[in-house]
């Protein structure tokens, strides 16, 4: 017998293997063809004789198309993921709260969690989808990504029972405020108190992206470019008991613009007396001391602050230690007594909570009391629970003195557009994380950017190299100074080389996701452009704008200084050359003068700002492309521009100019120009590859570009001895060969 083949796809295998037959063909028959049809999976009472209904229904998928069936395996994948773990407390939660009676009475007499998952996903896609919302909030509250919480600063609030959303309206605001040419919709799901979190409210808010389109590529050989709009999804927590509002999107903006249209619409909050607040809290402190300084209050005096809890995550989440003391113990020397090399451990993986007892007297009345403050590092504190007023704004005032949480104020339009040049060149770094260096270097305070949520503090070095007198450079080590802001450094054998500020010994997390977002819409709106496409790290689409001669594509790249990144952007944009040549605005100040057909234009030659707006001088933006596009159309010889000793452009009539990125590259064509301009047109491969180290033109390239360079420019001439170069005119050895 002739061994049958695996079930294409790990996750639709998973469902052969575990679903009874019935719930198998439902599942199947409920997803679509390319054309929209249903699939229309044999009936299990046709099986043939001596097959069994799964082996029939694997005759069938067997002659899907590819396409189908990997549509099936992503179907598999929602459907399994709700038959596992939270996602089955997930599914059962959302079905209680959106299932009538009779309908979550059939859905509890479904056998096993996979087939409940199957039920409801082929029966009730809507409930499917609000699961599916549900358990992506509960994984983004967990893991703290594409994750924002805020703070409803009001004593009025209204309870939960009574709660009833205006999702038409909210649907309508959220339109307004993200500008969306089509229409959002919401779902709305009543969630349960477990033991992590109390009663909430979760609306889940679908709203449509910008408009994209897709190259459809017919049977009969013709194209058709098909328009849509790619679906997103807000998912919204309000948790009255803990005054908190928490979004997961992938947008930051986003985000805060659906606090803010939930807390105006559905709290009836008065925003702009009193916006909502989003504070992160960090509890990096901890790592070199409990010790909590006591601060000097107007309303209250504060007797005593001894951390009485500390709990530390080993490694994941389902590891922890956790320690607790008495008011009366240091915790400190309890953990060094009882935890072994615990200030490594502390090194190695912080603190996942910490709870502070605070032990208080009231200014107006003379009370004594006690505060318990817990912070769970992220954004999560019991301070925001406080029904107390008085209570909830010492906690605050005790967290931020200690340092332990920062307030998010994003920048004004006017920061925003006096601080762009410098946003930029955080943009246009390789890595996410920048030293302190950086910007004392530029001479800016970091703390604002981090006020506004662009950057995080993280640990500083330990470790750093110093001068030394007999050996030039030798390995120091940076401890805690007297003072704040300052630190003690130490000779690699102990000796004390004095006090220095912190500034360059602290390094610096970068947003990403939130940085790119904000440069993109301030250049979007300089631009006048509205259609912006992130392809990929390093290249972001920003539309067409209008030229002298017609439309022109306008591309923003990043990270040019890596020749790996140059090489990869130099192929997608000469794939793109069916748009024509536009324009490469380069953050980097290493930027060549081309990348494929296109000119590069450095982004701060033509920038200029008006008060809070950062505009396009558009005279100087038109002359560069214009000075660009001349000196191409005007070659009528090969020749090599050199913007530096490591940097190049080669140019050729009738071919896209070529990016060079070393020395050795600029030498090798300079050889082959100077042949093509004395009339010899060719150069012996032995003189061509000396001082390369190398015996083959190829390898002076990047694998990706090789084919680009020996097809394009370069090629044998009179045998394979010989190199020339090869211009996309008419080719006259070509034509004397033929």
């Amino acid at each position: 017998m002739a061994r049958r083949n695996p079930v294409p796809g790990r996750n639709l295998s998973q469902i052969f293997e575990n679903a009874p037959s019935d719930f198998l063909r439902e599942f199947l028959a409920s997803c679509k063809t390319p054309d929209g049809d249903l699939l229309d999976p044999p009936d299990l009472e046709t099986t043939a004789a001596g097959d069994t209904p799964n082996e029939n229904l694997r005759e069938f998928v067997d002659v899907l198309d590819p396409d189908v069936l990997g549509e099936l395996d992503r179907l598999s994948s929602s459907v399994l993921e709700l038959s596992e773990g939270k996602g089955i407390t997930s599914l059962e939660t959302v079905a209680a709260n959106r299932l009538y009676n009779v309908d979550h009475d059939l859905f509890s007499e479904v056998p096993d969690p996979l087939c409940r998952s199957i039920w409801v996903h082929c029966r009730f896609p809507e409930v499917f989808q609000d699961a599916e919302s549900f358990y992506a909030a509960r994984r983004y509250r967990d893991h703290r990504k594409l994750y924002a919480a805020f703070e409803v600063d009001h004593d009025d609030l209204v309870e939960l029972d009574r709660l009833t959303p205006d999702t038409d309206r909210l649907c309508r605001k959220l339109e307004e405020l993200l500008e969306l040419r089509a229409k959002a919709t919401a779902s709305v799901l009543e969630l349960p108190q477990t033991t992590a979190h109390p009663p909430s409210l979760m609306v889940a808010l679908r709203h449509p992206g910008a408009l994209s389109s897709i190259r459809d590529h017919r049977e009969d050989g013709n194209l058709k470019t098909y328009y849509y709009r790619p679906s997103h999804e807000a998912v919204l927590i309000y948790t009255p008991a803990q005054r908190k509002i928490e979004v997961c999107a992938e947008s930051f903006s986003v985000r805060q613009q659906v606090a803010n249209a939930f807390a105006e619409i559905a709290l009836s909050q008065d925003l702009s007396a009193k916006p909502l607040t989003k504070r992160d809290f960090n509890l990096t402190r901890f790592r070199t001391s409990f010790d909590l300084e006591l601060p000097d209050l107007d309303e209250a005096e504060i007797t005593s602050a001894t951390v009485v809890e500390a709990e530390m995550p080993l490694g994941n989440w389902a590891r922890r230690l956790n320690l607790k003391v008495t008011r009366d113990e240091d915790i400190e020397n309890a953990m060094t007594a009882y935890v072994r090399d615990a200030s490594q451990m502390v090194r190695k993986f912080g603190f996942a909570k910490i709870v502070i007892a605070v032990g208080f007297v009231r200014r107006s009345d003379g009370k004594k009391a006690t505060l318990r403050l817990q912070v769970s590092g992220g954004n999560t504190s019991n301070v925001q629970s406080q029904r107390d007023p008085f209570l909830r704004d010492l906690g605050f005032k005790l967290l931020a003195h200690w340092g332990l949480m920062d307030e998010l104020h994003p920048l004004t339009d006017e920061e925003k557009a006096r601080w762009f040049q410098f946003l930029l060149s955080l943009y246009d770094l390789p890595d996410d994380v920048v030293s302190g260096n950086f910007f004392s270097a530029a001479g800016v305070d970091p703390r604002r950017l981090m006020q506004s949520g662009f950057l995080t503090r993280k640990p500083r070095q330990v470790l750093v190299l110093i001068d030394d007198d007999d050996d030039g450079t030798a390995e120091g080590e940076l401890q805690t100074g007297p003072r704040k802001g300052t630190l003690t450094e130490q000779g690699g054998f102990g000796e004390d080389r004095g006090v220095i500020t912190d500034t360059n010994a602290i390094s610096y997390g970068i947003d990403r996701r939130w940085l790119a977002e904000e440069i993109l819409k301030l250049l979007g709106a300089a631009l006048g452009v509205k259609s912006i496409e992130i392809e990929t790290n390093h290249l972001t689409r920003l539309g067409a704008v209008h030229l002298k001669k017609g439309s022109v594509p306008v591309y923003l790249v990043r990270d040019l200084g890596n020749t790996k990144v140059l090489d990869a952007l130099d192929i997608a944009l000469r794939q793109k050359h069916k748009l024509g040549p536009g324009i490469v605005l380069a953050v980097s100040e290493s930027a060549p003068k081309y990348l494929g057909p296109n000119v590069v234009v450095k982004l701060p030659t033509v920038l200029s700002r008006d008060g809070s707006d950062i505009e396009i001088n558009w005279h100087e933006f038109q002359r560069q492309f214009d000075a660009g596009r001349t000196l191409i159309a005007a070659s009528q010889l090969a020749q090599v521009i050199r913007h530096g000793a490591n940097a190049g452009t080669l140019v050729l009539p009738g071919t896209d100019p070529l990016s060079l990125t070393s020395a050795i590259q600029l030498r090798f064509f300079e050889k082959l120009v100077t042949a093509a301009a004395d009339g010899s047109g060719e150069v012996l491969t032995k003189v061509l590859m000396d001082g390369t180290g190398s015996d083959h033109p190829k390898n002076l390239f990047s694998p990706k570009m090789r084919d680009i360079v020996t097809g394009t420019y370069i090629c044998h001439g009179s045998s394979n001895r010989y190199w020339r170069l090869r211009s996309g005119l008419r080719d006259l050895i070509t034509d004397m060969e033929d």
